[in-house]
């Protein structure tokens, strides 16, 4: 009777294993298509808020160009910006002037293929490094997938410039990959030196990390650190001493602090606020706005992460390399956030929600969940664990897909600010309000925009320049009345020194394709005068007219001052090849 009771509790324990393998295969799968979704997504947001325009810093490659400076001299690659020493992505800045007409397109690329690059070394790591396979590869790609692909970290995906917020990233990833391959050679070989190309390879992608945002200083501390721990050669570890301190004094060589930042010694003595600034920058991935308590929310997900941090260190005791790489990006990130809230603290917690942070935060959060992944499907007593984990993640997926529309539109609203400064740009109708959007000191940014037109560079490069002063039906065939609608709902005169024009804005759409717009084109008498981007976020005309698909059909345009009794008439340029030109408003 015994042993029939056992053999029917073993078959049954049987079925619930395989029930249960099962259903994670099945959900692994889910969260690696969820990962695929979040490339998409964050593809498709950049695509939307594209603009060729230059953002903020970026403007500033091309003024020291038009200044007569040579982009490509030792002089300007070394010039600190901030607190950065920005050598590396300085290089993709001038191959995006130079060869790419500064159209933006080759940083933006260049941004979304190193991330893409990053996410191919980590699912590399855990099948070589941390020997995943299957369902926990899976699921670990998956997670990786959206954290490092997740749209709350926008600013760095339609932002050129950032190309230098995600080099460092993979460069230190790279580097302690290298390092704990150089580190199991060496155990499989142990009377004899292992070759030292992996050493070299981690000391390189340590330079460039270093060279490419001032946190990239931080891996020299830790590589050396991690060289002790994992008792190697003395020679190796002298490598990585030695180099770090001759790239740093290198680096610190005539460094100036910014002013208008905080003196990173006496936020030391602050160390709340600095806690607070530290913690908020992580927490921040968890809300799309600021929080009414931040500090109690930050200092609570920090007492939850300790206590995760201190169950899954015993994944790391056994010397599993992926565990240790895990702790090493972790120690690196957190790094990152404690001297930025040092440098940074002087404008409040608040600034830490800032977007482009979150391309750390998330990579700090990829890791956390990758330990956790790795230290329960380890476990045999915790195999139900990494299920509950495992649903979790696709918790976390949803509400990420429930709030998308939050830092997408933040995007939209960011690239159809920069369209319409290009709009004024294009119509030299100067609306400084307009061009701050693009840049804060508007003298800058039109020096730049006198030099990109003379050269055919960003905005200036298209077809819309030529197009001014030809008359409308040589450029675009008409189109019928009835393809599209719109309104004109506001026209205001823009006043500067010698310039007098219009800015004017209303909403229009595409019927016939059933989508916005391209582009707006003003005519006066016949004769292309005006330019205009669409866009802008109009929920309140979308709810008076139920077939408009989305509420991004606003514009603003720009256009000389017309001469008296001149007739002025507005066009919604039509998707399709060639593109046509519909009318829907007279003034």
């Amino acid at each position: 009777m015994t042993a029939t009771s056992t053999a029917s509790d073993a078959a049954l324990e049987n079925l619930w294993e395989g029930y249960r393998l099962r259903l994670t295969s099945a959900l692994s799968y889910a969260i690696l298509l969820g990962g695929i979704l979040t490339i998409a997504v964050a593809l498709y947001m950049v695509v939307v808020s594209y603009s060729s325009l230059p953002y903020w810093d970026g403007w500033t490659q091309v003024g020291i160009v038009a200044t007569g400076h040579n982009p490509l001299s030792t002089v300007w690659l070394w010039h600190q910006h901030n607190e950065h020493r920005l050598v590396i992505p300085k290089l993709f800045l001038a191959a995006d002037l130079r060869l790419f007409q500064a159209r933006q397109v080759f940083l933006l690329a260049s941004i979304f293929t190193i991330q893409l690059l990053h996410l191919a070394l980590l699912s590399w790591s855990m099948r070589v490094l941390g020997d995943w396979r299957g369902a926990l590869w899976r699921t670990g790609v998956g997670l990786a997938a959206f954290c490092l692909f997740c749209p709350s970290q926008w600013q760095n995906f339609i932002w050129g410039f950032q190309v230098c917020f995600v080099l460092p990233q993979l460069f230190a990833t790279l580097s302690f990959v290298a390092l704990l391959l150089f580190w199991t050679e060496s155990r499989q070989h142990p009377n004899k030196p292992p070759p030292s190309r992996f050493l070299l390879v981690s000391i390189v992608a340590a330079l460039g990390a270093s060279y490419s945002l001032a946190n990239g200083n931080l891996l020299w501390p830790l590589l050396v650190v991690a060289a002790l721990y994992l008792r190697l050669r003395i020679a190796a570890v002298l490598s990585f001493a030695i180099t770090g301190v001759v790239s740093t004094a290198l680096y610190l060589y005539r460094y100036a602090r910014p002013q208008y930042h905080a003196d990173p010694i006496a936020s030391m003595g602050t160390p709340f606020n600095l806690l607070k600034y530290w913690a908020v920058y992580f927490v921040s991935s968890w809300t799309h706005h600021n929080i009414r308590a931040p500090e109690l929310i930050a200092l609570a997900a920090l007492a939850i992460v300790i206590l995760a941090l201190l169950r899954a260190l015993s994944y790391v005791r056994v010397f599993r390399a992926f565990a240790i790489q895990l702790v090493l990006t972790m120690l690196f990130c957190a790094a990152t956030a404690l001297i930025t809230a040092a440098g940074r603290l002087n404008f409040g917690s608040g600034q830490a929600f800032s977007s482009r942070y979150q391309t750390i935060a998330l990579l700090f959060w990829c890791c956390l969940g990758l330990l956790l992944l790795g230290s329960t499907f380890s476990h045999p007593r915790m195999r139900y664990s990494f299920l509950i984990a495992q649903v979790c993640l696709l918790a976390i997926f949803v509400r990420g897909a429930a709030i998308v529309r939050y830092p997408i539109g933040e995007a939209r609203r960011q690239g159809f600010a920069l369209n319409a400064a290009a709009a004024a740009l294009l119509t030299n109708v100067n609306d400084l309000a307009q061009l701050k959007e693009a840049y804060s000191i508007p003298d800058v940014l039109l020096m730049a925009a006198r030099y990109m037109r003379a050269n055919q560079l960003s905005v200036f490069s298209g077809s819309f320049p030529s197009q001014l002063g030809k008359p409308l039906e040589s450029v675009f065939p008409l189109a019928a009345a009835n393809d599209c609608a719109g309104k004109l709902e506001s026209v205001a005169p823009i006043e500067n020194a010698n310039e007098r024009g219009l800015r004017v804005a209303g909403w229009a759409w595409d019927r016939k394709h059933g989508h916005p717009p391209s582009a707006i084109v003003v005519t006066t008498n016949g004769i292309i005068t005006g330019l205009g981007a669409v866009g802008e976020w109009r929920p309140g005309v979308r709810a008076t007219d139920r077939s408009l698909s989305t509420s991004y059909i606003g514009f603003v345009g720009y256009a000389p001052e017309p001469e008296l009794a001149s007739v002025v008439n507005f066009y919604a340029i039509l998707h399709g090849n060639p593109p046509t030109a519909c009318y829907f408003a007279t003034r």
